[in-house]
């Protein structure tokens, strides 16, 4: 183990950065739910459907995603990208 290395990571930011994500969305979730900000925490939606395929001959994959973002789930990923550059 090399001890003058120093890790860069990248690792440990991605991992903020999402569980940010998730905590500032559970957090617009509570304050949807009592009508807090409510117009600023409808999600907007970016749609690939999974009828998207792949086909070989051999092989055939089919891709499909459905992200619903916020704007309490980009703040905590914000938040989550500020953590990782302050620790």
């Amino acid at each position: 183990m090399d001890l003058g290395r120093k890790s860069s990571g990248i690792g440990r930011m991605i991992l903020l950065v999402l569980i940010g994500a998730a905590i500032g969305t559970l957090i617009g979730f509570g304050l949807e739910k009592y009508g807090i900000l409510s117009p600023f925490l409808r999600p907007a939606v970016i749609d690939i459907p999974s009828h998207t395929y792949l086909d070989f001959f051999f092989l055939s994959l089919s891709f499909g995603i459905r992200l619903n973002i916020t704007a309490a789930t980009l703040l905590g990923a914000l938040g989550g990208y500020y953590l990782s550059r302050k620790w």
